[in-house]
Parts: structure tokens; sequence; C-alpha cells
């Protein structure tokens, strides 16, 4: 069985916590390469860092039958994953297995999930993203940018679990889609189902909840995906057309001229669908 030390932690204790106070979350490094577990966790407990601040529980395992275990407790609040992995330690490894497990975390658990892998993210990032996760970290472009993606994602699980007791449970009609807040599986009228991501899900609860059914670019960074004012910024133009896609393009979100808005038509709170 694979060993579940900790990565080796090289920063200092930080501060008590950041100034939205929010608790640690529990995380899962999954990643046959010590050394770049190693780097990762070192990264999530930099001090200087909001993460880093968290004082974070981290797990290490190397294979993906060790990481199951912990997916069937279903107690990890951040998983990251690596895709070049094997089911068990020393066997070949393999991308499909990686994907696979990354799928079986969206598919059972509401755990944020960033896949840190050393795969080309634009090849490997879309269909990843469009099936539910998270981020995608490339390793060549430097650990350091774990931190930062690492506490927006948790701020986004963190979100989504509040918004089960924010209006949970009211139902809209989105076109051809029924979409229930709280419930992250969104159905068309011939019950086809897909699996919203958490960011997908919040997106659209926010637009649903909200009067006039509109949002800007800067209440989707800070709102949505729960970006510091000095993070880079996710461009709408770029998300809103992937979610379309995601959808078969039965949603009409449209942008209101040069203004960086766009509005949801055709929505209704339904009782009955």
């Amino acid at each position: 069985m694979a060993s579940t030390k900790k990565p080796t932690d090289l920063a200092d204790k930080g501060p008590s916590g950041p100034a939205d106070v929010m608790r640690a979350p529990r995380i899962l490094i999954v990643d046959d390469d010590k050394a770049d577990a190693d780097r990762i966790g070192t990264a999530l407990k930099n001090p200087l860092t909001k993460i880093g601040q968290l004082d974070c529980k981290i797990e290490w395992v190397n294979d993906v039958a060790s990481a199951r275990q912990y997916l069937e407790k279903d107690d990890i609040d951040l998983y990251l994953l690596d895709l070049d992995i094997s089911e068990y330690w020393g066997k070949p490894t393999d991308k499909e297995t990686g994907k696979a497990f990354v799928k079986a975390v969206i598919n059972n658990t509401n755990a944020g999930i960033i896949v840190c892998s050393n795969l080309p993210i634009d090849e490997e990032a879309p269909p990843l993203i469009e099936y539910g996760a998270d981020d995608y970290v490339e390793k060549s472009y430097g650990f350091m940018a774990i931190a930062p993606r690492a506490m927006s994602v948790w701020r986004r699980t963190h979100t989504e679990r509040r918004s089960k007791q924010s209006h949970s449970g009211r139902r809209f009609r989105i076109g051809n889609w029924m979409f229930t807040i709280g419930d992250r599986q969104i159905t068309d009228r011939l019950g086809i189902s897909k699996r919203l991501s958490i960011t997908e899900h919040i997106f659209l609860r926010h637009l649903c909840a909200v009067e006039g059914h509109a949002i800007d670019s800067e209440v989707f960074n800070i709102e949505v995906l729960r970006r510091e004012k000095g993070d880079k910024h996710v461009r709408l133009d770029v998300f809103v057309p992937r979610l379309r896609a995601k959808l078969n393009n039965m949603i009409d979100l449209v942008p209101q001229g040069r203004t960086g808005i766009y509005k949801l038509l055709d929505v209704e709170e339904v009782f009955s669908f």
C-alpha cells in the first residue's frame, strides 16, 4: 500500500488566519512523484499566502488505489490530482488512469478538484474542466501558482456548501433545462442530465437568484470565482461559451452590448417541470 505521509513542510507557521475567516480544508495530493508532492505541499503551506495561513492538513498518496480509500470516506475538501499515475504504486503510469479517477472524484464528492500535471494544459484541461474539474495547473508553470488557485477553489467550494442553505431547493427553468439550487445535476426536457462544476453551479445560482438575472466581470471573478481584486481575472467571454457548449447551446446567455454584462434570458422560477 502507498505511503500517506505529509509532504515535507518547509515553511514556518504563519498568522492565525486571513481576514475572511474560513476553516482549514483537508487536502489530498495524489501524485506518484514525491518530489513534486513535496513542492505542492510546501506551496500550500507558505505562510505568505492565504491558503498557507489556514494551516491546512495535507495528505499524500502515490497511487489511485490508495486515493480511493479517501474517496470512499468522503472527508477530503480539496483534491490535487496528477494525471500520469498508476492504479498501484510500481505499475506503469497512464494518463487515462488519472483521468478516470478525476471523473470518479467529480461524480462522487462535492470537494474542490485541481488537476496538477506535467501534461499540456491546452490538450488536457478543456475536457476535464467541462466534465467538472475546478482548475488545471501545468507543473511547468511553477508550483507557487498552486497556492492562489487552491485558495480560489476552496472559497468556491465553501460558497457552494453555503448555497445549499441559501436559496436551496429553488427550481428554475433555463431554456430547455431544469436547474435546482443546491443540486449540481441539471436536466433537460428529455431527461438527459449533466453534472455542473462547482463554478458553473454558483454562476447559474447567482444569475437565477439575482434581480435582473445579469452579471458582470467583476462580480463573476469576486463573487463566483472568489478571487481577490489583485488576482488574474477570468474573462466572461471565455467562460460563457464553454458553458453554452456544455448545455448544447440551449441556454440564452447573451452579452449586453459592450458593457461587459451578460444577461440570462428565458429563465423563470417554476414549481413543476
